[in-house]
């Protein structure tokens, strides 16, 4: 009985429900504001952030004595939304291209792909000499400098989208069942619907969700460089860097420095990061899985 059930998938679902539940609602449940601080205190002894996890502070309190569980629900909806609605853009976007030229085009002849100046850079490079001059102390709204990055995002994204795409559906367009197809007077948009876009559903699907990862791989490498998603505020007297939206890549950023003490300050942004990433490899994999079982069963029909 529990044979075939997908385990991958079904705990995919439930992980990335669970975040996009905390991406919409997250705020609401945040024990305390974004800005509200823990000062320095004396009762019986001498309270002074950052301060460790406890029951009033259950993911503890940074350097600056802001409770990370809060920061963590009011970041969420920057971090989740963006990963989904920036991969979904880039697979809608080229998936169309791909499946047009695939229609329109010449069949698809894997060829050796040349290395150009621009294919050879990796795109964290672009994004950040792109965005250091306008990300650090911007004077740009949070909204707008992460409309840029998500197009910057989106930009680098949809070649690598259009090839898979074109060649799957140059691949289709040349089987039989679709060759007659076209002989008996099927329009494009006929082959497309009835044979191209069936086939290559599931495809999509993995494709979305390898493309959600690749996303959150380079919002978490931007981070590493201080290109915090929504901008970053640099205190020079200080030699710190802060994210503006809270977007966890942008909280793990800026917590580096506390790895060898007050270790909670970055291990439960990492922790969020990675449960997410964690949450997205399974819901792929469990995609691809499924995508398995219905070819191997199509096999015995």
């Amino acid at each position: 009985m529990y044979k075939n059930v997908n385990y991958k998938l079904w705990l995919g679902l439930i992980l990335v429900a669970f975040f996009i539940f905390i991406g919409f609602f997250g705020s609401y449940f945040a024990p305390y504001s974004k800005d509200y601080q823990v000062k320095v205190s004396y009762s019986e002894s001498l309270v002074v952030p950052p301060l460790p996890p406890s029951k009033e502070h259950p993911f503890g309190t940074d350097k600056w004595g802001y409770d990370l569980l809060s920061l963590l629900l009011y970041g969420a909806k920057y971090t989740v939304f963006t990963v989904l609605i920036v991969a979904a853009i880039r697979t809608i976007v080229g998936s169309t291209f791909g499946i047009i030229r695939g229609l329109n085009g010449r069949p698809f002849a894997p060829k050796k792909k040349k290395i150009t100046l621009f294919n050879s850079i990796p795109p964290v490079v672009i994004i950040y000499f792109i965005m250091i001059g306008v990300t650090i102390n911007p004077s740009l709204s949070s909204i707008t400098l992460a409309l840029i990055q998500a197009f910057l995002m989106i930009i680098l994204g949809i070649a690598g989208v259009h090839d898979v795409i074109y060649a799957k559906t140059s691949e289709v367009k040349q089987s039989l069942y679709v060759m007659a197809s076209e002989t008996l007077g099927g329009t494009k948009w006929h082959i497309m619907k009835n044979h191209i876009l069936p086939i290559l559903k599931g495809n999509l699907s993995i494709l979305f969700m390898n493309e959600t990862i690749q996303v959150l791989h380079l919002i978490g490498q931007l981070g590493i460089f201080n290109i915090f998603f929504g901008g970053t505020i640099f205190q020079p007297d200080f030699n710190i860097y802060l994210s503006i939206t809270h977007e966890w890549s942008g909280l793990i950023g800026q917590a580096r420095s506390f790895f060898s003490h007050s270790q909670w300050i970055v291990i439960f942004p990492l922790l969020a990061y990675l449960l997410l990433l964690l949450s997205l490899y399974l819901l792929s994999a469990g995609f691809t899985e499924q995508g398995r079982k219905k070819r191997r069963k199509n096999m015995y029909l």
